[in-house]
C-alpha cells in the first residue's frame, strides 16, 4: 500500500502514525473541512505564516514530524527563513499543498502567464531541499507528476484534485509510470468532515 498523506488543521492527540502522514495546514483551523480545497487557494489566508507562527509557539516536535504543508506560489515566502523555522519545529518534509494546480481553464493560463505554474511549485521546493528539508511534490496530472521526476523530485503525492470519477484508475495509472521513473507515488486522502465539527468561519461568496 502507498503511503497516503491526509491534510490535518491539527495534529494535536493524533498517534504516531497517523502524525506522520499528516499534512499540517493550521490556517485552515477556522474553516470546515469540506471547504479546505477551496479556501486554501484564496486570498482569504496566510498558508506560510500560520504555519510558521503555529510552529514557533508550540514545543518542537521529537519523532514523527508531520509534513509541513506550504503555498509555494506565495510571492513573499523568504525560503531561508521558512526553512529555518520548519527545522527549528522539527520538521523534516515539505509538500506544495495547498497548490495553484487546483486552478484551471482560464484561471490557470492567466496564473501561468505570470509565472505561476506547478514547475515554478516544484522548483520552490528544491531550494527548501537545498536546506535541508525532504520535498514531496504534489501533482494534479500526469504531466505535472513528469515535470518533478524531470526536476529531480522523487517522491511525488498524486492528487485527484476535485473530479472525483478519475479516481482510482487515474492515480493507478500516474503511480505506474512515477514507478517506472523510479520514484515513488504517494496517495490522497480528503479530510474528514470531524476534523472541523464546529468552524469558526464559514465562506460566503
Amino acid at each position: 500500500m502507498p503511503r497516503t498523506l491526509m491534510p490535518r488543521a491539527t495534529v494535536e492527540g493524533l498517534a504516531v502514525a497517523q502524525r506522520r502522514d499528516a499534512v499540517f495546514l493550521p490556517a485552515l483551523a477556522p474553516f470546515a473541512a469540506k471547504d479546505w480545497p477551496l479556501v486554501a487557494v484564496l486570498p482569504v489566508l496566510d498558508i506560510n505564516g500560520t504555519l510558521a507562527s503555529s510552529l514557533a509557539a508550540r514545543r518542537a516536535f521529537g519523532g514523527s514530524a508531520p509534513v509541513a504543508g506550504i503555498f509555494a506560489s506565495d510571492p513573499f515566502l523568504r525560503v531561508a527563513d521558512l526553512a529555518v523555522t520548519l527545522r527549528a519545529g522539527g520538521i523534516t518534509e515539505v509538500v506544495n499543498y495547498p497548490t495553484i494546480q487546483l486552478f484551471d481553464g482560464e484561471t490557470a493560463a492567466a496564473l501561468g502567464s505570470v509565472g505561476y505554474r506547478a514547475e515554478s511549485e516544484f522548483r520552490l521546493l528544491l531550494r527548501l531541499a537545498e536546506q535541508g528539508l525532504s520535498p514531496i511534490a504534489c501533482a494534479m496530472s500526469q504531466d505535472a507528476a513528469e515535470q518533478a521526476l524531470r526536476l529531480g523530485l522523487r517522491r511525488v503525492l498524486l492528487h485527484q484534485g476535485l473530479v472525483a470519477a478519475r479516481r482510482r484508475e487515474w492515480w493507478a495509472e500516474c503511480a505506474g509510470h512515477v514507478a517506472i521513473e523510479g520514484g515513488e507515488a504517494l496517495a490522497w486522502r480528503a479530510p474528514s468532515p470531524a476534523q472541523s465539527s464546529r468552524p469558526s468561519r464559514r465562506i460566503r461568496l
